[in-house]
């Protein structure tokens, strides 16, 4: 099996969205940009309720330019919200304005589709003239690049946002990381880091004890820091100077690492009570960050804050994806994150 994935049709396009971003988005305009025949970025950004059309366009502009080798671009408009027969599309004046500045940066719109809960459809063509029909949502997930990346293990939420179920594990689960952390704080960082290496080489979690201490290990700050950085760099020995790796600056990433850390966070959550998540959620959260899926981060960082109030590491990294930055890592088509290796 080689990586590449072959996208020959609209409906490919849109069944490669929502494994991009993780789930099926909803009111929103998902752009990606184009490099040639190859795709490039996937940005989604909340469809504009009261933004001035002008003002949204460049901002969507301004957001694509960071991707340098893009040659044109591709818009898919999510909503619920579909035009009676003779109205314009929806948000016609903002796919306008989005249009022009486009063509005026040099990535010209390619195409644009209009998504909705009962179809999909071409949203440039004249839908009067009969020309672009509308289309069944079973011909976007029945696709074969839909098949194809469940086949190779890609899977997305189906509506957005992350929920997690509540702890029902033994009721003295409390008690036992309270225990835990007393050994922990006791320790220099080398037992954490050993632990938290062997438990990424695992398929899933069969033992509650190796739980409870890992879960004791990231109550810690600065060995919860130091595991952080281990996903990237599993050789740090402390999170000295990690600024730039936690910003994704300068770092390559074994992407298959960061996904069996994203999985053993989401174990680790399972065996955790409230009051206790709040830094795998944060993992989770800063590793879609430097996946480039920041609607993943940002719901992330707000459970974290949900579970544990004035959680000062989710508080910044939340600061740092609501400002709509992107990490470096995510930007460079050497480095950013490749689901399907």
């Amino acid at each position: 099996m080689t990586d590449a994935i072959r996208i020959s049709s609209p409906a490919d396009i849109l069944g490669f969205i929502p494994h991009s971003l993780g789930f099926v988005p909803r009111e929103s305009f998902v752009f990606l940009t184009m490099r040639g025949k190859t795709l490039g970025a996937t940005l989604r950004v909340d469809a504009p309720a009261i933004a001035e059309s002008a003002g949204f366009a460049r901002s969507m502009v301004d957001y694509l330019a960071l991707d340098t080798q893009a040659t044109a671009v591709l818009l898919a408009i999510y909503t619920a919200s579909t035009p009676a027969p003779g109205q314009s599309r929806p948000f016609h004046d903002h796919v306008e304005a989005v249009i022009e500045v486009l063509e005026g940066a040099g990535t010209p719109l390619q195409d644009a589709w209009l998504v909705t809960p009962s179809h999909w459809q071409n949203l440039l063509c004249d839908s009067d003239a009969g020309c672009c029909p509308p289309e069944p949502l079973e011909s976007i997930t029945d696709g074969q690049l839909n098949a194809e990346l469940v086949f190779r293990g890609s899977s997305y939420q189906k509506t957005p946002g992350t929920n997690y179920p509540p702890f029902t594990g033994p009721d003295d689960r409390e008690e036992q990381i309270r225990h835990a952390l007393r050994g922990v704080l006791g320790a220099d960082l080398h037992p954490g880091r050993e632990l938290w290496a062997e438990a990424l080489t695992r398929d899933s979690w069969t033992d509650p004890a190796t739980a409870v201490e890992l879960l004791a290990c990231f109550q810690r700050p600065d060995l919860r820091d130091t595991l952080f950085c281990n996903v990237i760099d599993p050789d740090m020995p402390d999170a000295e100077g990690s600024g730039n790796l936690l910003v994704g600056e300068g770092i390559a990433p074994d992407w298959n690492r960061v996904d069996r850390a994203h999985e053993t966070a989401r174990d680790l959550i399972d065996a955790a009570p409230e009051g206790y998540r709040a830094p795998l959620l944060t993992l989770i959260g800063w590793l879609a960050y430097l996946k480039g899926q920041s609607s993943v981060a940002a719901d992330h960082f707000k459970l974290a804050l949900a579970d544990t109030p004035g959680y000062r590491l989710a508080e910044l990294m939340d600061q740092l994806v609501s400002r709509g930055t992107i990490a470096p890592v995510a930007k460079n088509q050497e480095t950013a994150y490749k689901r399907h290796r």
